[in-house]
C-alpha cells in the first residue's frame, strides 16, 4: 500500500539525524548514519571583485556552518575574514553529514552552500564576490566526492530531459540511459572510496536499478556494507526487487537478512518497518500488526517504538475499507457536521495549517478538483490545526476556497486520524469507509483516484 508507504516515510523524518538538505525530500534523503560527533576543518580566502571594490579589504565576511533545529539555525563552525580575505574555522557537527554554509557581510547574506563534514576531513574555500549563480565550491576529499555524486545525478536528469525533447524517448532508451548512470554511481566506490559521496551514490545506483534490472539491484545490494549511509533505505529497495524477482517470502528473508548485517538499532529498527509495510503491501493485515507489535516491544520508549504504535493503530483503525472515525465538527459560518450528514457523497477530509507551503502550493489544484466533480458529489472538509483563530480568518479572508471549513483548536480528531504530517487527507466512499489516505504533496494522486471513481460535470 503505496498510501501506507507515504505514512512511514513521513514519520521516519521525525526519527532519524537528517542531514541538512534531506528533510522532506524523499528522493533526496541521504541521512546521516554516524551517531559520533564529526570534526573537519574549513579554510580559505574570499574578496571582492576590483570592478566593485579597489580598496583589497576584505576582511568581515562571516563564514557560518550550521544545522536547522526546531526552526532555528544551530552554528556548528564560525569564522571571520581578515584584511587579505584569509578565514579558517574549526567545525563539530552532531554527525557526519551535509550541512548549510552561509556566506555574510555586512549583515547581508551573500551566498548559501552546502558542506560535506566527516571526521578528520580538512576543506579549502575561494571565492570571488559577487558569485552570481556560481555553486561554492570546496575542495576536499569529502566535498569532491559529494558535489561529484550531485553532478552524476544531474547530467543524469539532463539527459533523460534531451530524450523527452528531442521525442526520443521510450522505455528501451530510457532504460538504457538509467542503467548506464547507475554504472557510473555506482562505479564512485572505486573513485572516492569511504567517502559520504561514494556512499550516496551506491544507495543511488541500486535505486535507479531496481525496476529496469532488479537481480543486479539486489547483488548490489547484498555487496553494501552496513556502514554505509542509507543501508536500511538499501534494503528497503532490494526487498522490492526480490519481490518481483522471487515472491514475498523471499523477500523478507532478505530484509532479515540485512536486520541481521546492521550494526545499530536504528537500522534494524527501520528495516523492522519495512517488515511492517512488505506485510501490508501484500494485504497481509495479520501478519503487518503482529510485526508492529514485535516492533513496539522491541522499541518501546524510542521514536521508533512511537512509529509502531502509530503503525498497530493505523492497521487496526485506518486501513481502506475501514469505517472512518467518526466526529462533530462546527464550521466556521457556525454549521454543525458529522460523518453521517456527509453521507451519500464522496468526502476529502484535509487537514492542514494555512501557513504551509504544501497546502498553499495544492490550493488551485484542490479547487479545480472540486469545480470538476461539483458539490453533489464530492464535500471537501478542510480542518486547520492551526491554534491562532487569526492566522485562520486572514488565511480565509479574500480567498474562494470552496467547501466546508473548521478551525480544530480542540479534541483529539487528529489522533483518531493518526495526523502526524501536513497536510494529510482521507478519502471516504458515501457509506464513510476508508477508500485511502494522502500524506504531503499528493494531490495530484488524490486527483487521480477521485476522477476514477466520480463522473466529472455533475452539477
Amino acid at each position: 500500500m503505496n498510501v501506507f508507504r507515504v505514512f512511514f516515510i513521513a514519520t521516519v523524518c521525525c526519527g532519524l539525524v537528517l542531514t541538512q538538505i534531506a528533510c522532506g525530500q524523499e528522493e533526496d534523503s541521504e541521512v546521516s548514519l554516524s551517531r559520533q560527533p564529526a570534526h573537519s576543518h574549513l579554510s580559505g580566502r574570499l574578496v571582492v571583485s576590483t570592478e566593485i571594490d579597489t580598496t583589497q579589504d576584505y576582511s568581515g565576511f562571516g563564514v557560518l556552518v550550521a544545522v536547522e533545529r526546531e526552526g532555528e539555525p544551530d552554528t556548528l563552525g564560525y569564522g571571520v575574514t581578515d584584511r587579505n580575505g584569509d578565514f579558517a574555522l574549526d567545525i563539530t557537527a552532531p554527525a557526519r553529514g551535509i550541512y548549510a554554509i552561509v556566506i555574510s557581510r555586512s549583515g547581508q547574506i551573500l551566498k548559501i552552500g552546502e558542506i560535506a563534514v566527516a571526521e578528520g576531513d580538512s576543506a579549502r574555500l575561494e571565492a570571488t564576490f559577487p558569485v552570481g549563480q556560481q555553486l561554492l565550491r570546496l575542495r576536499s576529499l569529502e566535498n569532491g566526492a559529494w558535489a561529484a555524486y550531485q553532478n552524476t545525478k544531474a547530467q543524469h536528469n539532463n539527459r533523460l530531459l534531451e530524450l523527452l525533447q528531442a521525442g526520443s524517448y521510450t522505455e528501451e532508451t530510457a532504460r538504457d540511459q538509467i542503467l548506464q548512470s547507475s554504472m557510473i554511481l555506482w562505479g564512485m566506490q572505486g573513485t572516492f572510496a569511504n567517502t559520504m559521496g561514494s556512499e550516496a551514490a551506491a544507495t543511488e545506483a541500486v535505486i535507479m536499478a531496481a525496476g529496469w534490472h532488479d537481480s543486479l539491484a539486489v547483488a548490489w545490494a547484498l555487496d553494501i556494507p552496513p556502514t554505509y549511509i542509507n543501508y536500511a533505505e538499501v534494503g528497503r529497495i532490494a526487498r522490492q526487487a526480490q519481490a518481483r524477482l522471487a515472491g514475498q517470502e523471499a523477500a523478507l528473508a532478505m530484509v532479515r537478512e540485512f536486520q541481521e548485517r546492521a550494526i545499530d538499532d536504528d537500522q534494524r529498527a527501520q528495516l523492522q518497518s519495512e517488515l511492517v509495510l512488505a506485510r501490508l503491501d501484500s494485504l497481509e493485515q495479520e501478519e503487518a500488526l503482529q510485526e508492529a507489535s514485535s516492533m513496539a516491544e522491541t522499541y518501546a520508549g524510542t521514536p521508533w517504538g512511537q512509529w509502531a504504535e502509530r503503525a498497530i493503530y493505523e492497521i487496526e483503525h485506518l486501513l481502506p475499507g475501514m469505517d472512518a472515525p467518526a466526529f462533530a465538527v462546527r464550521t466556521a459560518t457556525g454549521d454543525s457536521l458529522t460523518l453521517e450528514t456527509l453521507r451519500g457523497r464522496h468526502v476529502i477530509l484535509e487537514f492542514y495549517r494555512p501557513q504551509d507551503a504544501t497546502y498553499q502550493r495544492e490550493l488551485e489544484g484542490r479547487n479545480l478538483l472540486l469545480e470538476e466533480i461539483g458539490q453533489k458529489a464530492l464535500i471537501i472538509l478542510s480542518l486547520s490545526l492551526e491554534p491562532d483563530s487569526l492566522l485562520n480568518d486572514a488565511f480565509l479572508d479574500g480567498r474562494d476556497i470552496p467547501g466546508h471549513h473548521v478551525f480544530l483548536t480542540q479534541g483529539d480528531l487528529p489522533r483518531r486520524y493518526n495526523v502526524n504530517v501536513l497536510p494529510t487527507r482521507y478519502l471516504l466512499d458515501p457509506e464513510g469507509k476508508i477508500v485511502a489516505k494522502y500524506i504531503g504533496g499528493a494531490m495530484a494522486a488524490l486527483r487521480e483516484a477521485v476522477l476514477a471513481r466520480l463522473p466529472q460535470d455533475v452539477e
